[in-house]
């Protein structure tokens, strides 16, 4: 039997990153995961959705930090999140802990896509069945797109671009002992300018498809 394949999208704002691997998912007829993590933490948590999606992908409290080196009190890391027994834990961490819950969940019902949210890491052991993108475009290109699509003002749309990469840098730095955007820590990194966003879905289900066969 076919092994099946959950692929994980890192990506720089603007440059097309959700939009590949949706079409990918497409392609493949298999569960699509962004936003869609939003919903999934709400209704695990018992959250306010609004209160999930303002704390998407942003890091959170010196606390989580600790935890994550066994420095605190509470010990290390931990992977599994629905005994934690740490009501004191801010917001962020807890929510970014239920993510992580819901991520390996939706991992194991099949291949998927899922973006962003330091999936790549959570999903580190399932190395087998594992495939991390990391989707990347110039910066001209990438100002382009986010114009057209998120209405930002031409003369504001790269530092808007720069923000945002490093508020996806900072979150996956912190929750990971990994770097955002190295090429080293992905399967495969693609500049989705040259190909553009299906032929670049294509070349990723291709590559997985040669992966599978060896």
């Amino acid at each position: 039997m076919e092994k099946n394949t959950i692929f994980t999208i890192g990506r720089q704002y603007g440059s097309a990153g959700r939009r590949v691997g949706s079409e990918l998912a497409k392609m493949l007829d298999i569960p699509f995961y962004d936003k869609e993590l939003i919903s999934l933490v709400a209704k695990d948590s018992g959250l306010n959705e609004a209160i999930v999606e303002k704390a998407d992908e942003k890091a959170a409290s010196s606390l989580f930090q600790s935890l994550m080196v066994g420095t605190n009190p509470f010990g290390a890391f931990p992977m599994a999140t629905s005994n934690l027994g740490l009501p004191d834990l801010p917001i962020n961490d807890r929510i970014f802990l239920i993510q992580c819950d819901a991520i390996r969940k939706i991992a194991e019902q099949g291949s998927c896509v899922i973006v962003g949210r330091c999936a790549d890491y959570v999903l580190r052991e399932e190395h087998d069945r594992l495939l991390s993108i990391f989707i990347h475009a110039p910066i001209d290109v990438r100002c382009e797109r986010a114009v057209k699509l998120y209405k930002i003002a031409e003369k504001k749309v790269a530092q808007e671009c720069i923000k945002n990469d490093k508020s996806r840098a900072h979150y996956y730095n912190y929750f990971t002992d990994k770097k955002w955007g190295v090429a080293s820590n992905y399967d495969i990194c693609i500049n989705s300018s040259i190909l553009g966003i299906e032929k670049t879905a294509k070349a990723i289900m291709d590559f997985d498809e040669i992966r599978k066969s060896l």
